[in-house]
């Protein structure tokens, strides 16, 4: 989606935020924007996932903001 000018953000735990930047590189995109949350997501509640989104949400909200506003500016 990215690649097709749709502003993207990858989430990953921060026990992949390396690989996932790496992988982004790899496919040409090295400034892929990359939201890290706490690992492990498996095995959590559903309350405790939904707290770590409340905590992600405007990191994630401000990396698409920046990527629409630079696509603009193109």
């Amino acid at each position: 989606m990215e690649k097709r000018g749709i502003p993207s953000v990858v989430i990953c735990t921060d026990e992949f935020l390396s690989l996932g930047k790496s992988i982004a590189e790899f496919l040409g995109m090295p400034t892929l924007k990359i939201v890290s949350i706490p690992h492990p997501l498996g095995g959590l509640e559903k309350e405790d996932v939904l707290k770590r989104a409340e905590v992600a949400h405007e990191e994630i909200a401000a990396a698409l903001t920046a990527a629409k506003s630079a696509a603009k500016a193109r």
